[in-house]
């Protein structure tokens, strides 16, 4: 297979170092893969840095609004139009190791080229695996001898082949920032395509503690306001993801605890839950 047949998908935002180095990994590996990187607003010239370097990546320049999953349902619809045969979610914060490629197409051969192939990210000291995907009790897929079923799937490093666009499309441009690549594994486990993670981890990132439910050391109505945000966890994008995926009460429950939690005192909080909600979004 021709590394010119698979488009590779980024978003960033204000991450430059982070974002060169990423592409400086993708490049040594895969040289002849097309890049297609929505540049959501950045001013520490993110885009003039990549444009030096790699000219031959296709930057396209927004507002700063769409975040993570509309930045890669952006870039993915520009993509979509060069009828690739496969296509490649990259987190820009990654460094992808040289067995990345093979990885994800043999444990891709394993799923008869009709299924999704999440990669293993370990963190820099090759000690813990940070993500992949979970199974159906959220627990975290770790190494193994074959490549194995998940439920949750996590977006940092994903390849997938034309036939599952073909059959799914590409990321519901409901989702923001948040649940669109859980979103977009759910949705193919429901039409009969499995996704599996890869057997060894394929890149080294960053651990990302935030919590999105509840911004821990502010007042309720601020509080509030982080809850609706992008980076927090809007009770109405909640609604549609889990009728979506797991039914009208389902919905309504989460969306019932979310208000309950952030209505709550740090407090009282603390005492029910622990430090389980201390991580702030940053």
């Amino acid at each position: 297979m021709n590394s010119d047949s698979v488009a590779a998908l980024l978003t960033c935002h204000n991450r430059k170092q982070k974002t060169i180095q990423c592409l400086s990994s993708l490049f040594k590996h895969l040289p002849l893969c097309v890049v297609y990187l929505v540049d959501d607003g950045s001013t520490d010239e993110t885009s003039d840095a990549i444009r030096k370097q790699f000219p031959q990546v296709n930057v396209i320049r927004a507002d700063g609004n769409l975040y993570w999953s509309r930045g890669m349902r952006k870039a993915w619809a520009e993509a979509i139009r060069g009828n690739y045969e496969y296509y490649l979610w990259l987190n820009d914060d990654i460094e992808l190791y040289p067995v990345f490629f093979q990885e994800l197409m043999e444990c891709l051969r394993y799923g008869e080229y009709q299924c999704i192939v999440s990669g293993l990210v370990e963190d820099f000291s090759k000690e813990s695996i940070l993500y992949g995907g979970s199974n159906e009790l959220k627990k975290k897929i770790r190494k193994s001898d074959v490549p194995q079923s998940i439920k949750y799937m996590n977006g940092n490093i994903v390849l997938i082949p034309k036939y599952v666009v073909d059959e799914i499309g590409i990321i519901d441009p409901v989702f923001h920032h948040d649940l669109g690549d859980v979103d977009y594994g759910l949705t193919a486990i429901e039409h009969g395509i499995k996704v599996f993670t890869t057997r060894i981890a394929v890149a080294a990132g960053y651990k990302n503690d935030i919590c999105r439910v509840r911004k821990w050391g502010y007042s309720l109505i601020p509080r509030l306001k982080v809850l609706h945000s992008p980076l927090g966890s809007p009770p109405n994008i909640n609604f549609y993801f889990r009728k979506k995926h797991f039914g009208l009460y389902n919905a309504l429950s989460y969306c019932l605890f979310l208000y309950i939690i952030n209505l709550m005192p740090d407090i009282i909080v603390g005492k029910l839950f622990g430090n389980k909600y201390k991580t702030n979004i940053t």
